[in-house]
């Protein structure tokens, strides 16, 4: 971290200058091992969001945020599927949208013949008969606990080409597979020419259009709302979260965040997200 951040950080922390917007990541930091938010954290957040913009900041699609956005009585944005649009849920309206060109998400299908894959496209997921990847059945099974204005809105289809061809904006794709095949499926050049892509777990990467992160929208949207980026705080813990800790003012990574963001973090929390740390984090802050 340069010194000269170090030193505003300090300053800021010791005479208790508050920061304006807060941009938290939502698997593995906010949320804990069972996808939950525990009463504390909930408790906290709402003491706060009065006063400070937090911003959901995360590689969901904005169907799969709603129930946690709710939950935490929030009346901002959300950054979703890795900076690829931002989601307004008090008038359902999509904002500064980054979608994959239509031709490029075309061929991407058809090269992707074997791994699962998943599409979030417009206000859907869209999930592929042939090749359906395992995390969603966990997905359709939370959402069937969810009222139904707020369920996830899941798709499954035999034609993923003719599906998209249908839809609007294509947000992000989402694959599984083994090393080996998403290794050769990603030295394709036009797929790491024109695709950001992001592990975030050990067999799966999600895929937007080249460019889109975290951290481009986070800045786009506080300059947007006139917040400068010193007085921004970022807190995540995978390496998709890289981007929006090094352009806020103040980065966090929890405990169990990977190596590579703690490296760039300002601050690593004692605690992981299964121990609060996100209480951890806005006490630090405040």
């Amino acid at each position: 971290m340069p010194q000269q951040r170090l030193v505003c950080n300090l300053i800021k922390l010791r005479y208790n200058m508050k920061y304006k917007l807060i941009a938290i990541d939502l698997d593995g930091t906010l949320l804990n091992s069972q996808g939950e938010i525990d009463t504390q954290t909930q408790q906290i957040i709402r003491s706060i969001a009065s006063t400070t913009n937090i911003i959901l900041t995360t590689g969901r699609h904005h169907t799969t945020v709603a129930y946690y956005h709710q939950l935490l009585q929030l009346n901002t944005p959300a950054i979703c599927c890795n900076g690829s649009y931002v989601y307004q849920f008090e008038n359902q309206q999509i904002t500064f949208a980054e979608p994959i060109d239509k031709q490029r998400a075309a061929h991407f299908v058809s090269q992707s013949e074997s791994l699962d894959l998943i599409a979030y496209a417009d206000d859907k997921i869209l999930l592929c008969y042939q090749h359906p990847a395992n995390y969603i059945s966990k997905l359709e099974s939370w959402g069937a606990t969810l009222e139904p204005n707020i369920q996830p809105k899941i798709e499954r289809v035999t034609d993923f080409a003719s599906a998209l061809s249908d839809c609007k904006h294509v947000w992000t794709f989402v694959t599984e597979g083994s090393p080996n095949d998403i290794d050769a499926f990603i030295s394709d050049p036009l797929i790491y020419e024109n695709f950001s892509y992001e592990q975030s777990w050990f067999n799966r990467i999600g895929f937007n259009k080249k460019g889109n992160s975290k951290g481009a929208m986070l800045s786009r949207l506080a300059t947007s709302l006139g917040i400068k980026l010193e007085d921004v705080v970022a807190i995540g813990d995978n390496d998709n979260d890289v981007s929006m800790l090094q352009c806020a003012g103040l980065g966090i990574a929890v405990n169990n965040a990977t190596e590579k963001l703690k490296n760039c973090a300002d601050i690593v929390t004692k605690a992981s997200n299964d121990q609060n740390a996100i209480v951890e984090a806005i006490k630090i802050i405040y």
